[in-house]
């Protein structure tokens, strides 16, 4: 096995920061993340990385350097402390989301392989857990589904599960679309269409019976238009990604797009809401 050397970044702050950081991280090559009570730790191969950048998004987000401890880890000892710390999420007794070095578990009706790259779009984030828990509520038998920054897929392919059958899934970041399609032949599934980009990739006349948005405040307060022009009467919207004290903000924004909010579940801080049209 290599022994390439690691940089483990063990980084304080608040949970709400954590996801912006976590998200420019992502974005100049770190390839993992754990989250913690009290921030989170980002991993990232020492050759791959750039301490200028690194100090930049620290500074933009007020990180003191006190916040921040750093240390050196072989790679066998990454995968180690990976797999240890990466444990199957289970959600409502029904969905278990597992990494390929998991056992599988017969006694979850669906069980959802994931090949982790952060700790987004794996389920261990309350985001995505809380917008599968509201999907569980849907009957996606034969319905088009889209989902709206699809990150690693996890989405798309649950909704594949519960018998959506047209998906369509976008992302705008370049590492989404290798991973989806590598969570595809996982979880041995076919049927959703990716294309990389934002709302433009979406043809006019694209409607959907459900949209799936986890994504973050600013972006789903600004998308609620375009989504809405991709509805059909019937049409329902999922969102997360967003604080609970958020959801008033993003209630308006909604509603004047044309969106009725129906309900909302809270998971700790975050939250998850569902409108129709």
């Amino acid at each position: 096995m290599s022994t390439q050397t690691y940089k483990l970044f063990d980084i304080k702050c608040s949970i709400e920061l954590a996801e912006l950081l976590i998200a420019e991280l992502s974005a100049i090559g770190f390839e993992g993340f754990l989250e913690n009570d009290e921030g989170f730790e980002a991993y990232i191969l020492a050759t791959d990385l750039n301490s200028n950048l690194f100090q930049e998004i620290c500074q933009q987000y007020g990180i003191e350097e006190e916040q921040v401890n750093e240390k050196d880890i072989q790679n066998q000892n990454w995968n180690a402390e990976w797999e240890q710390n990466f444990q199957p999420v289970l959600i409502k007794d029904t969905i278990r989301i597992s990494a390929p070095f998991h056992q599988l578990s017969p006694a979850y009706p669906i069980e959802l392989l994931i090949q982790p790259k952060t700790s987004f779009g794996t389920g261990h984030h309350e985001t995505t857990a809380s917008i599968m828990e509201l999907m569980l509520e849907e009957d996606m038998t034969q319905k088009s589904v889209f989902d709206f920054g699809s990150g690693t897929g996890i989405l798309a392919i649950l909704a594949k599960k519960l018998g959506a059958t047209s998906l369509f899934a976008n992302d705008i970041d370049d590492w989404a679309s290798e991973n989806i399609h590598e969570n595809l032949v996982l979880n041995e599934l076919d049927g959703i269409e990716f294309k990389k980009g934002g709302l433009e990739v979406l043809d006019a006349h694209q409607k959907f019976d459900l949209i799936l948005a986890n994504i973050n405040k600013n972006v789903l307060i600004h998308s609620f238009d375009k989504l809405f022009a991709h509805s059909h009467p019937k049409t329902k919207l999922y969102i997360s990604g967003f604080l609970e004290k958020d959801l008033s903000d993003l209630t308006n924004a909604a509603q004047t797009a044309g969106w009725q909010f129906n309900h909302a579940i809270i998971n700790g801080e975050w939250c998850a809401a569902c409108f129709s049209v």
